[in-house]
């Protein structure tokens, strides 16, 4: 290829232009041979010699040397700064003292640190002194960097070498002072210079010896330390007054748990509980004497009002121990009653001493198991304020005796290694101190398998929440840290209900005056709380300055759960313990319920609408024996929890809206508490309008009908009733149905056992032929309750099947309801008047034939027929009354059918 023209073609770049290009900019060429030519007289000058230039490294070492020089001035200036700090610190601390203490404190701190600034100042301006002299003997250029860096950052903008560029390429940051960082930074920035011989020189080259530096700088640290314990005296004596007042405080809350007369300590740390003792608990009567409101001494005991409330109290362990009157001292841990006090919701303030609650308070502190069937919704705040105020106070109680005997047992090892490195004792004094020693290792037995103590049992989330909010409501105010609490109240806040199918006819069938708070029933005000998930389980852990939710069962002190969400959590193994025979030989996999020493069952009758066996399941299973405690302290375990009968000293507070049967047997045959029982019932009479029958408002005939007069055997077992309520049901109400096919007939089973049989037998196949029947229990869609109810409101369906959990869940208003028959007496007493209200309810037929019926009937068509037995005392009491349910069903009543109108 033929090169370019004009060009340079593919010829080299010639070695002249490449030295070119390679020399700095300020580099000038040397004349060639070192002569340089006159043109004006062409003589021959003479060789000069050219003077040498400086290397880069020696350029580099010049401009570090003064950027070092410019570094140690500014530290020159900050040591004197420091200095007239530290001048003004101590002044300002000597006015203080002896503002505080009256010029008698300080004294001498103040002189040594006189003292000190006088040495440390004298030492930096001789340092700054020779620092001067150096920089004064800088170039102009280096000492005009101090005078106007402004100036010289002009320059070099203006010219720069590419050295200098080159240079600032490597340099570092620029250098920010820092107080606090000066001497890490005078270390890191440091250059060590050294001559031929390898000694360390200073800038002068003069050699620097290191043993004078380490002089100065121990010199150094003890001035500094002289300080710093002159300026500890000052502040010693606010410092003892702190620790005096902290020693006030624990020594009054040593003095509170060391009291014997506390039930705690007595209890829980001074009772000697063999097993003989429980066989003796487990051999006693269980029975139940009438508690009047004084002893026999006069002496006050409660303040439930006779008229209103039956009181019963069963014996424990000892027939001495029977309820404390009212006057006894109530042991409630000082701060904790402090800051009750202090917001004005102590139990003095909040109720009279005249007052239910104040008894019942009283009641809790005293360890005694308390059954209160007498629950409502107006009280179940205040219920819950007193089982908060008692859990707390349990709570704190077992904390503060942890901590006090960790305290203890480390002052103990402390000793033990000093009479072990001195001399031996003398015998007497040996044999005296183990004495000692064995009575405060009992003491010191204060923890059970597991860290939980308290057990509340709550039906709904809705109720957690409500407890919770009272229980942060009684924190002392040093509680002021609280762990996942945001999580917590979003998760058991209020949530919308998933299942929304026919929403809005649902909400149109129930009673108009729903969104009413005064026109609400009790349970429609229950659900309409917040959240109603039946399925949770949390654990709490307090300290002394915050509160975690969420804590792992090993590590929490109280235990919410709902009795489902808990049965989850324990399994299949509790079945096991319904056998009697087999349950001393069960051992669960889970110890957290091992320790529980408060159990509180709120709203258990709720829990009846649930599943009762879930409650009566975990009631069984506390305080059983696990099959390994990996957290547990053997050297800190009761006695009496090493042998497994921490039931007996487990208390059990139960709150229900009245007497049922399985409530009674689970406080009666699964609580063991060795201080006795106390149970508040109700008190029901038509007069006052306590009785449900008082609160019906139609004119409607009720039939009471006893079903077991005619059997023979005086003890009536729930086998027995349930087969005989059955066959009186099939013979006098099944076959008439039968025969004569009625419609708008509405049955009302309590239970969903019962509900089944009842079903299956109207669904047999020659039965369908003859009547039609339609159900409406808990497990049926919002579709077919639709269609169920407007079936039987326009009498295609004669018979509609209705249970209470329906009821109790949905509260609908069912429309063209003539007659009731109650297959059992419902297990809530407000039930009975519901329902009869319906047949009040005026309705219009299109039909003619209901026209003519109902035209017929008029009022005295519309009936109800109740089958009782004796078994059903406790719910014909909220029915009927006391009285009239105890003539009704005595064994020996005079007829077997009651009419009321």
């Amino acid at each position: 290829m033929a090169p370019r023209k004009g060009g340079g073609g593919g010829k080299k770049k010639s070695g002249a232009k490449k030295r070119k290009s390679n020399v700095w900019d300020d580099y000038t060429a040397p004349a060639k041979g070192g002569f340089a030519r006159d043109n004006d007289d062409e003589q021959v000058a003479k060789k000069t010699k050219r003077e040498p230039k400086e290397s880069m490294l020696g350029q580099w070492k010049k401009q570090k040397q003064a950027f070092l020089n410019k570094k140690r001035s500014f530290y020159g200036t900050v040591e004197q700064k420091k200095q007239e700090q530290l001048e003004q610190y101590l002044e300002q601390k000597q006015r203080e003292a002896d503002a505080l203490y009256e010029g008698k404190t300080l004294l001498v701190s103040t002189k040594k640190s006189k003292n000190k600034s006088v040495q440390y100042g004298q030492r930096s301006a001789v340092t700054t002194t020779k620092k001067t002299e150096k920089v004064e003997t800088d170039d102009e250029s280096e000492s005009s960097e101090s005078d106007g860096d402004e100036l010289m950052v002009t320059k070099r903008k203006k010219k720069s070498s590419v050295f200098d560029q080159f240079v600032q390429t490597f340099q570092p940051a620029a250098f920010v002072s820092n107080d606090d960082e000066e001497d890490n930074d005078e270390d890191e920035y440091e250059e060590v210079l050294v001559d031929e011989n390898g000694q360390e020189i200073d800038e002068d080259g003069n050699v620097i010896d290191r043993d004078d530096e380490e002089d100065d700088d121990e010199n150094e640290e003890d001035a500094e330390q002289h300080e710093d314990a002159a300026s500890d005296e000052g502040a010693e004596e606010i410092v003892e007054e702190e620790n005096e007042s902290d020693e006030d405080v624990d020594e009054k809350e040593q003095l509170e748990l060391s009291q014997d007369q506390d039930p705690y300590r007595s209890r829980y740390l001074l009772t000697e509980f063999e097993e003989r003792d429980a066989k003796k608990c487990n051999d006693l009567l269980k029975k139940f004497t009438t508690l009047a409101p004084q002893n026999e001494l006069g002496q006050i005991v409660h303040h439930a009002s006779p008229s209103e409330y039956i009181v019963s109290f069963r014996n424990g362990l000892n027939a001495d121990d029977v309820p404390a009157p009212l006057n006894t001292k109530v042991y409630v841990r000082s701060r904790l009653a402090n800051a009750w006090k202090d917001k004005g919701i102590d139990p003095e303030t909040l109720w009279t001493p005249n007052s239910l609650e104040y008894s019942l308070f009283h009641q809790f502190e005293s360890y005694k198991d308390v059954f209160f069937a007498a629950q409502t919704y107006e009280s179940t705040e205040t219920l819950r304020r007193l089982s908060a105020m008692h859990v707390l106070n349990h709570v704190v109680k077992a904390r503060d005796t942890v901590a006090r005997n960790n305290e203890r047992l480390r002052k103990r090892q402390a000793k033990e290694k000093e009479k072990a490195a001195g001399e031996t004792t003398a015998t007497e004094t040996t044999t005296m101190n183990d004495i000692a020693d064995d009575d405060e290792e009992k003491e010191y037995r204060d923890q059970g398998f597991c860290r939980a103590s308290v057990l509340v049992l709550l039906p709904l989330r809705s109720s957690a929440l409500a407890f919770v909010k009272l229980l942060l409501e009684l924190l002392p105010a040093n509680v002021d840290t609280f762990h996942n609490k945001d999580r917590f109240f979003s998760e058991y806040g209020s949530a919308k209900d998933d299942d929304s199918e026919n929403e809005d006819d649902e909400q149109n069938d129930k009673t108009q005056n729903n969104d009413e708070d005064d026109d609400r029933k009790e349970w429609q005000k229950v659900f309409a709380d917040g959240n109603n998930d039946d399925c949770f389980q949390i654990g709490l852990s307090l300290s002394r300055k915050a509160l975690r939710f969420y804590s792992e069962y090993h590590h929490a002190d109280i235990i919410l759960a709902s009795p489902l969400g808990l049965r989850q959590q324990l399994g299949d193994e509790v079945v096991d313990l319904d056998d009697q025979d087999a349950a001393s030989e069960v051992k669960l996999s889970t110890d957290f319920l091992t320790s529980i020493e408060v159990c509180v069952v709120d709203s258990a009758s709720l829990m009846l609408m649930q599943n009762i066996e879930h409650l009566r399941h975990i009631v069984r299973a506390i305080n059983v024996q696990p099959r390994e405690a990996p957290n547990a302290d053997f050297a800190r375990i009761r006695e009496w929890n090493l042998a497994f009968l921490g039931a007996y000293f487990r208390q059990t507070i139960v709150y229900a809206h009245g007497v049922e049967p399985a409530l009674n047997h689970l406080v009666t045959k699964c609580c063991k508490n060795m201080s006795g029982l106390i149970k508040y019932v109700r008190r029901y009479d038509p007069a006052d309008g306590s009785a449900s029958i008082a609160r019906v408002v139609p004119q409607i005939k009720q039939i009471f009908q006893r079903i077991d007069l005619d059997h023979t055997s005086a003890h009536l077992s729930a086998a027995q009733e349930n087969e005989l309520r059955f066959a009186y049901f099939q013979k006098h109400v099944f076959e008439p149905l039968l025969d004569h096919p009625k419609k708008h007939v509405l049955i009302f089973i309590p239970s969903y056992f019962d509900y089944v049989r009842v079903r299956n037998l109207f669904n047999d196949s020659m039965n369908k032929k003859l009547i039609r029947t339609v159900q409406c229990c808990e497990y049926t869609t919002n579709k077919q309750t639709s269609r169920a109810r407007t079936s039987f409101f326009h009498g295609k369906a004669q018979v509609m099947l209705f249970t209470e959990r329906f009821h109790f869940y949905h509260q609908y208003q069912i429309r063209g309801v003539h007659q009731i028959v109650w297959y059992g007496v419902p297990q809530m007493g407000a039930f009975y008047a519901e329902m009869l209200n319906m047949l009040g309810e005026k309705t219009s037929h299109t039909n003619d034939d209901d026209d003519a019926l109902h035209m017929d009937e008029g009022a005295e068509g519309k009936n109800s027929i109740a089958l009782f037995t004796r078994l059903d005392l406790f719910r014909m009491q909220r029915i009927v009354g006391n009285k009239r349910a105890e003539r009704m069903c005595h064994p020996k009543a005079s007829k077997p059918t009651f009419l009321f109108c």
